[in-house]
């Protein structure tokens, strides 16, 4: 076999190898997003009531219509 052969042997090899590396990394990246955006679905549902049971933060005869006009 001469050395070209090989070289180009060697870099299929590598490039497969790198494919295969960064394939694996956006998979977990990917499991790693929607078990975030599954965590924040399910406690979005839970900070919204709080949010509506909350009172108002604004002082009173602030809001709109208050006024008379």
């Amino acid at each position: 076999m001469s050395l070209k052969v090989i070289e180009v042997l060697v870099l299929l090899i590598a490039g497969f190898l790198f494919f295969a590396w960064q394939w694996r990394d956006l998979k977990k990246a990917r499991e790693i997003t929607r078990q975030q955006n599954e965590k924040q679905a399910r406690s979005e549902p839970s900070s919204a009531t709080n949010k509506s049971a909350q009172p108002s933060t604004e002082p009173p005869g602030t809001e709109k219509g208050s006024d008379g006009g």
